[in-house]
């Protein structure tokens, strides 16, 4: 019998050390995440602003050079304009946003966001695209920053509390 607490609890503080362990890793993921839309971004408006490239034709350009997490992200979009069924640009993204980002770190805040973003983007002409592109860029650095500033308090926080918590379970169980 005292074998089996023992083991039960060995289990018990393993399994919430490891949750911790997995929720500090996703925010640190969530942060590359974060870097490589951002990188996405800068590509976009750079093909936007001197290339002269269309915002249909940009997207599938990045899509076609891109190999990270986004990838079958920017494809779907690419993909929904040129089959030009009728919908707006913001449909097509958010239905992007909704269906192919569950893959990644971005949290429920970053995916509306980036909704809002796509509601922003698709309709204005190239100076007020490139006002938008600007201004997300700017908001994606500041938040970049913030969670930059707080990871390392997060992350031993994150392990902390997995390895308390399970410690603390198996002194009830006991």
């Amino acid at each position: 019998m005292l074998f089996t607490k023992i083991m039960g609890c060995i289990l018990i503080i393993f399994s919430s050390s490891l949750m911790g362990f997995y929720f500090s890793s996703q925010l640190k993921c969530r942060i590359n995440d974060m870097k490589e839309f951002k990188k996405l971004i800068v590509l976009l408006r750079g093909d936007i602003r001197y290339g002269n490239t269309p915002l249909p034709e940009a997207i599938s350009s990045i899509a076609r050079r891109h190999e990270g997490n986004f990838k079958d992200f920017l494809t779907k979009v690419s993909d929904r304009l040129s089959e030009r069924l009728g919908n707006t640009f913001s449909e097509i993204w958010t239905e992007a946003v909704e269906g192919e980002l569950h893959d990644t770190s971005l949290s429920k805040r970053d995916k509306y966001q980036l909704i809002q973003f796509g509601e922003n983007l698709g309709y204005l002409d190239k100076e007020m695209q490139m006002n938008t592109l600007d201004l997300f860029l700017a908001q994606m650095e500041e938040e970049i920053y913030e969670l930059s500033k707080t990871v390392k308090e997060k992350t031993y926080l994150y392990n902390s509390l997995g390895i308390m918590a399970g410690i603390f379970i198996s002194i009830i169980m006991i």
